[in-house]
């Protein structure tokens, strides 16, 4: 195991590694929803969300801006029935339908964010996946015909708008490729931080997607499934707050792919790449005297500091009141005592 000093030395290489996305793999922040691990592990099933599923409310929502403003935005009355304005017209004709026919995957280049961390795997309770860096190039991800998706760096502003009329050809046309380009890599700056990168796929390529009969604009929800293949992965991550229950069934599948396992702490004297207080840290279960003990321990030991971390040798003792704290809590620790045996039996 390391010394308090070999980690703050790994800490600040990993940080310098990962600060705006230079590590070459991407990751794939997950929660530990049980359809998710379940359908991952298990199925080797992966989502591809629609837009309208994402938790951002100005993503795919953007300004719409026209050569003549003010009268874009008037709304008509024939007959005392309301007609939308030019703007909600165009919004709908040319965003709704265009987004919902197609699947986002979200990734990113940084697996050791604090913060989405706790935003996509439901508070460090989750799983991250590393993916080879060109894993795209494997037939799950490509289409019916061999077809492959690309994957895209999101492009983050400030000012998140669309001029439809600059995006019009000479045919009067506006292209799906720029469109696409404007809708699906832009989001607002204020996500900056998450260094996203995305493969689009129509969710035609999901066995389970029923287009709608009608042509016209709609909204999806549902969820669809991908096939995953292992071959695309690198590694997995547990999160830090991540349940003993969760951590055995997703090592007992990794040890079947031969998937290599790491584990997530959260490190409270050191700041993360971003100057916030606090940064998840990465080893990787080989670097454990133990790894059944890892898998074992209770998410209150992956919180903590590199001193701590880097101490935590294991003193052979002959008779368990030889426990500094045992005289005084005899009860306590006769009782955890035969717990850890019901446990090490299991």
């Amino acid at each position: 195991m390391l010394i308090s000093e070999e980690i703050k030395r790994d800490i600040a290489r990993q940080t310098n590694l990962y600060a705006k996305g230079k590590f070459g793999s991407y990751f794939k922040y997950c929660s530990d929803d049980p359809k998710v691990i379940n359908g991952i592990f298990k199925n080797q099933k992966i989502r591809f969300t629609q837009p309208r599923v994402l938790n951002d409310p100005l993503e795919f929502n953007p300004t719409m801006r026209f050569k003549d403003c003010q009268s874009r935005y008037q709304s008509y009355d024939f007959n005392g029935l309301y007609f939308p304005s030019v703007e909600f017209f165009f919004r709908v004709q040319v965003i709704e339908s265009q987004i919902n026919a197609y699947g986002i995957l979200s990734l990113t280049k940084i697996p050791n964010s604090f913060d989405m961390w706790s935003q996509y795997a439901n508070g460090h309770r989750g799983f991250g996946i590393e993916l080879k860096d060109e894993f795209w190039h494997h037939t799950c991800m490509k289409s019916k015909t061999g077809d492959e998706y690309p994957v895209r760096k999101v492009d983050y502003v400030d000012d998140y708008s669309v001029n439809i009329e600059d995006l019009v050809n000479t045919n009067k046309e506006i292209p799906r490729e720029i469109l696409h380009k404007e809708l699906f890599f832009k989001k607002t700056s204020r996500w900056a931080y998450e260094y996203e990168y995305r493969m689009v796929r129509p969710l035609s390529d999901c066995p389970d997607y029923k287009p709608p009969k009608d042509n016209y604009p709609y909204t999806d929800v549902s969820i669809y499934l991908f096939s995953f293949d292992w071959e695309c992965v690198s590694s997995v991550i547990l999160g830090a707050n991540m349940s003993t229950e969760n951590k055995k069934l997703i090592a007992q599948c990794c040890k079947e792919h031969n998937t290599p396992l790491l584990q997530a702490h959260i490190i409270r004297d050191i700041p993360d790449l971003f100057g916030k207080p606090s940064t998840v840290y990465i080893l990787s279960l080989d670097q454990y005297e133990s790894k059944d003990s890892i898998l074992r321990a209770k998410p209150q030991l992956f919180c903590t500091d590199t001193v701590r971390l880097g101490n935590q040798s294991t003193v052979k003792i002959s008779k368990i009141a030889d426990l500094p704290y045992y005289k005084g809590y005899e009860e306590v620790v006769d009782q955890l005592y035969n717990n850890l045996k019901l446990d090490d039996n299991e």
